[in-house]
Formats: C-alpha cells, sequence, structure tokens
C-alpha cells in the first residue's frame, strides 16, 4: 500500500505541473480566455479550469485537443 501511496502523489505532482504549463501557455495566447478554449474543445469551463489547477488527470484525447485548440504539440505540455 506505501508505494501506491507514493505513485499517487507523483501522479499528482505530475497534473499539477501539466495543468500550469496549459495555463501559461494558454495565457500566453492574446485574448485566450478559459471560456475559449473550453468552447473551442466541447468542454466546460469548469472542466478547463480543474485541469488548470490539476485536479483532474485529462486524456490523452483532452490533451490532444488542447493542443491543437493553442496550437502547440502535445508535448510542449511536458
Amino acid at each position: 500500500m506505501e508505494i501506491y501511496h507514493v505513485e499517487e502523489k507523483e501522479l499528482h505532482k505530475v497534473q499539477i505541473k501539466l495543468g500550469a504549463t496549459i495555463r501559461k501557455i494558454r495565457e500566453e495566447k492574446d485574448e485566450y480566455s478559459q471560456s475559449k478554449l473550453a468552447f473551442e474543445i466541447g468542454m466546460s469551463v469548469n472542466q478547463v479550469a480543474r485541469i488548470e489547477r490539476g485536479e483532474t488527470n485529462p486524456t490523452v484525447k483532452t490533451l490532444t485537443l488542447i493542443a491543437k485548440a493553442l496550437n502547440v504539440e502535445i508535448k510542449d505540455f511536458f
């Protein structure tokens, strides 16, 4: 059980870093709000906010949609 706990903590750190990177890239785009991103990828603003705060683990499909909307490659998130 201890190994699982460590892995969960590491996953959470990755989620937080990923979300912060997505937010940074989005904010570097002029006039690119969470609501605009949400609309373009077909998600709620709340879900985009949760991704950016590292509260959820986005799927590869979601990351691909976000990357395409922000005109970057998925690898740029990592």
